[in-house]
């Protein structure tokens, strides 16, 4: 009948220190996610590169702060339920003993005693067996809370990783990637049966730079649609590769006028109110121009004319265009 309280365990070491522990590891937890942050955001060390979307980095920066701390407040309060829980299950089974012990002595000295008319031995055993059954749950429950914590740092250590297109197996068809291929890629598909041009765009995002580029151009080209800023409607009139050069080198001013070759008087209107109202578009525009400013420096030194033209007039080379002219890099 006492089978499952008689095996109720011990009196833990973390009785009673349930809450000094969880301070202790909410403390850890702040300081090391803060270490981290810190040197994420460049708040420690040089500048961080401007990012297309720094309030959603800080929105999940906070879910992985307040969540595990929630699940560490909440396992040691059912932890202390669960030593309550105990606590009291002993000291009923002590007073079912007794009860027992009673009578075992009076019938020994021949006394016959009617049942219990209080029903006290019933009352508490039904009690003990209530106990035992919540430390089961209790039991369960922790387990469970420990589980999703377990889940939720697994998931903020690769938050990251997640977020990034899963790599795509190599074909034996695919060849180690050149200028056209790169050029190719910055244009992106036409269409669903693009098959050069999503080879390329493979190709090209197995470089770490090169896929950071196509990422922010692609992010950068969908919030220029929203604005109803289309590249293909775009008429380009394309500098000489010898302006590209100058400003791949760190000319500027009007002697590189000719590289933003877009003139398009509305679509800078739009893209400047829009900067002005909306930090992740600006943030966005920012680190593509960045991007690409850094592949331009590489890809002027080995290509020829004709390439750098090519590359002028991509969808990724137009928007380079645009945008720079509206932040005023061109002159």
């Amino acid at each position: 009948m006492f089978g499952p309280l008689e095996k109720t365990s011990p009196r833990s070491a973390f009785e009673g220190r349930e809450i000094i522990v969880a301070t202790i590891l909410s403390v850890v937890w702040v300081i090391l996610l803060a270490g981290y942050g810190a040197g994420y955001f460049g708040l420690l060390g040089d500048l961080a590169e401007p990012r297309d979307a720094a309030f959603l980095e800080i929105i999940f920066f906070l879910i992985v702060l307040i969540l595990p701390l929630a699940f560490v407040w909440l396992g040691s309060a059912l932890i202390r339920r669960s030593f309550q829980i105990q606590d009291e299950a002993r000291r009923l089974e002590r007073e079912v003993h007794e009860l027992r012990d009673g009578d075992s002595k009076q019938n020994q000295n021949g006394v016959s005693q009617p049942r219990i008319k209080d029903n006290r031995v019933e009352t508490l055993q039904l009690r003990v067996t209530e106990l035992t059954n919540q430390i089961k749950q209790m039991e369960t429950t922790i387990t469970s809370v420990r589980q999703m914590q377990a889940a939720m740092q697994t998931q903020a250590t690769s938050g990251s990783a997640a977020a990034e297109p899963i790599p795509e197996t190599t074909s034996p068809t695919d060849q180690p990637m050149d200028w056209s291929d790169l050029l190719r890629a910055l244009d992106f598909p036409r269409n669903e049966k693009d098959a050069e041009g999503f080879r390329a765009l493979r190709l090209a995002k197995r470089d770490e730079e090169t896929g950071q580029l196509l990422r922010a151009a692609e992010d950068i080209l969908n919030l220029l649609s929203q604005e109803g800023i289309y590249m293909d409607d775009l008429r380009p009139e394309i500098a000489p590769a010898y302006d590209w050069r100058s400003f791949a080198e760190g000319t500027r001013g009007s002697d590189v006028t000719t590289v933003g070759g877009i003139i398009a008087p509305e679509a800078m209107e739009r893209i400047k109110a829009r900067e002005k109202t909306d930090q992740i578009f600006r943030d966005s525009s920012l680190y593509f121009l960045r991007r690409f400013d850094i592949m331009l420096k590489s890809f002027t030194s080995g290509a020829s004319d004709a390439q750098i033209q090519m590359l002028a007039d991509t969808r990724s080379g137009r928007a380079f265009m645009l945008l720079g002219r509206a932040a005023g890099m061109f002159g």
